[in-house]
C-alpha cells in the first residue's frame, strides 16, 4: 500500500513538473481567440485591443476568429472542442456562459464542464433609459405608469433572450407590471427607436448612450451596477429600488477544459496586464464605461459559478425560453 501511495505521489509530481515546463515554453506559435460577435462591435473591438497587448507581452500574436450567430453556440462549441493546449481560447460574456444553459433545453456545450476560466476582463456599466418623449422621469414613475396603463409602455430590446429583454422580464416579475416587449436586431435600431419615440425604454451599456443622456435626448431611470456610477451620480441603482437582478454584464476569457493550469496562469497574467494598460483604459474602456476587472483567475472562476446561480434564478422566475426561436 505504501509503495502504491509513493508511486501515486511521484506520478502527480511528474505531471506537475511537466505542466510547469509546458507553461515555461508556452507559447511558441499564434493563439486563436474565438469571438462570438461580428467584427467591428464594441465587444469585438475590446477583444482585439486586449489581444494585441497580450500578444505583445507573450511574444506571439492572437489570431481573431469571429464566429457570430446561433446565440454563441458556434463560437463556444468550437472552443470547447479545441485541443486543450492553450492555443485556442474564447472571449465570452454572461449571456453565453451563464444565461444560455437555462434558456435552452439542449446546447452543444456545457459551460460548467467544458471550459476553464482564464481571465476576468471587464464589467460593463448598464443603464435603463427612457425616451425624452415619455411622461416618466424616474424608475418609480415608470412602474406607477405601467401599473395604471398595462402594456402601454414599449420596451426595446436586442431580441428575445437578450440582456434588455431579461431586465424587462425581471422588472415585470418583481414590480408586477405588464410592459410590452419590442425586439430589434441591435443597438443600431434600438437607439433611433427611442429617440423617435417609437419605443419608450430600454436597458443598454452606458457607453452607447452617455452623450445622448448628457444632451437630454434620453432620460436615465436607473443603473444596473452594484453601486452608483460616477458618470450619473444622481441616478439610483436598481438595487436601491428593490428591482435588482443581482449582476452586471461582464466579459472574460475561457479555454477548453483540461488546459494545463501552468498555461492558464501564463495567459491570465498577460491578459490581466493588457486590460489594465493605461492607454487602453483612457482611449477605449473609459469612453465605453467598461470597468477593468481586478479579480484573480481563482476569483473569476468563483464569480462565474455565482453568476450561473443568479442566471438560473432569473430565468426560472421570468420563464424565458429560446428553444425554437
Amino acid at each position: 500500500m505504501r509503495f502504491i501511495q509513493i508511486r501515486a505521489c511521484l506520478l502527480g509530481l511528474s505531471v506537475s513538473l511537466a505542466s510547469f515546463a509546458w507553461g515555461q515554453s508556452y507559447p511558441t506559435h499564434p493563439i486563436h481567440l474565438i469571438v462570438q460577435y461580428p467584427a467591428g462591435g464594441a465587444i469585438d473591438v475590446l477583444g482585439r485591443n486586449i489581444a494585441q497587448r497580450a500578444g505583445a507581452e507573450l511574444g506571439q500574436p492572437f489570431v481573431i476568429d469571429n464566429k457570430p450567430g446561433a446565440s454563441g453556440f458556434l463560437a463556444f462549441d468550437a472552443c470547447a472542442k479545441a485541443a486543450p493546449d492553450g492555443y485556442t481560447v474564447c472571449l465570452a460574456t454572461g449571456e453565453g456562459m451563464s444565461l444560455n444553459p437555462f434558456m435552452f433545453s439542449k446546447m452543444p456545450y456545457d459551460p460548467s464542464k467544458d471550459f476553464v476560466a482564464v481571465a476576468d476582463l471587464v464589467r460593463i456599466s448598464g443603464v435603463i433609459v427612457a425616451s425624452a418623449k415619455t411622461p416618466y422621469d424616474t424608475m418609480g414613475d415608470l412602474v406607477s405608469y405601467a401599473r395604471a396603463n398595462p402594456r402601454a409602455i414599449n420596451w426595446a430590446s436586442f431580441g428575445v433572450g437578450s440582456n434588455p429583454h431579461i431586465y424587462l422580464s425581471w422588472i415585470d416579475h418583481q414590480a408586477k407590471v405588464e410592459i410590452t416587449h419590442v425586439p430589434y436586431k441591435g443597438s443600431a435600431q434600438t437607439i433611433p427607436a427611442l429617440l423617435s419615440g417609437e419605443s419608450d425604454v430600454t436597458y443598454i451599456a452606458l457607453g452607447f448612450v452617455l452623450p445622448l443622456i448628457k444632451s437630454g435626448k434620453l432620460k436615465p431611470l436607473a443603473v444596473t451596477t452594484p453601486k452608483r456610477l460616477p458618470q450619473l451620480p444622481n441616478v439610483p441603482t436598481l438595487s436601491e429600488l428593490g428591482l435588482d437582478p443581482g449582476t452586471q454584464s461582464w466579459v472574460g476569457i475561457f479555454a477548453p477544459a483540461h488546459t494545463p493550469m501552468a498555461i492558464v496562469d501564463v495567459l491570465n497574467q498577460a491578459l490581466t496586464k493588457a486590460v489594465h494598460d493605461s492607454s487602453l483604459i483612457e482611449n477605449f474602456l473609459a469612453p465605453q464605461a467598461f470597468e477593468p476587472a481586478t479579480s484573480t483567475q481563482e476569483a473569476f472562476n468563483v464569480f462565474t459559478k455565482q453568476d450561473r446561480v443568479w442566471a438560473q434564478k432569473v430565468i426560472q422566475a421570468t420563464n424565458i425560453k429560446l428553444d425554437g426561436q
